[in-house]
């Protein structure tokens, strides 16, 4: 939720609190979900290749 928080921040150049986050998520029908445990098909590789090349040029 965190990260969220600094994303809204980022683009909005608001300040939000995480409960102030949590409720815009929930008033626009998003849920804070955090999976129970890793897919068994998860390609660590594939996603360490990922977070190199293409995350960067995101932000």
């Amino acid at each position: 939720m965190a990260r969220i928080k600094i994303l809204v921040g980022r683009r909005l150049h608001r300040s939000y609190t995480i409960q102030g986050v949590a409720a815009l998520l929930k008033r626009h029908g998003w849920t804070c979900q955090i999976p129970a445990r890793r897919a068994l098909e998860r390609d660590e590789t594939a996603v360490a290749g990922w977070g190199k090349e293409t995350w960067p040029h995101m932000e």
